[in-house]
């Protein structure tokens, strides 16, 4: 049975996906992931790095991301990919209210 949360995380993993550059230094994979409403494909070490940098502020079908007052960011893993979209602001706030976690986490 579907959730009100699950029909949003799926509805933000559908689209047209960013492929990921053959190459790519940090600062470029972080300009290319932060355009809201992008979905886009990093690499498997990047997807470790937000799960493990900070405690995600919420996991399940994936696992969301956020520091302080920044908006979400959704990742998660699919046939052997992995992927990141950022939340705007609407995204952010429904997704935080369905998942009943504050709009920031400080």
């Amino acid at each position: 049975m579907s959730t009100p949360l699950s029909a949003l995380v799926a509805r933000l993993k559908h689209g047209a996906v960013v492929p990921l550059p053959p190459t790519e230094q940090w600062a470029e994979m972080i300009a290319r992931t932060t355009s809201p409403g992008a979905i886009c494909e990093v690499a498997e070490d990047t997807y470790d790095y937000f799960l493990d940098v900070l405690p995600p502020r919420w996991m399940g079908a994936g696992f969301a991301f956020g520091e302080g007052a920044d908006h979400l960011r959704l990742f998660w893993r699919s046939g052997g990919r992995f992927f990141c979209r950022q939340l705007d602001a609407d995204e952010h706030a429904e997704f935080c209210r369905l998942a009943n976690i504050g709009l920031s986490s400080g």
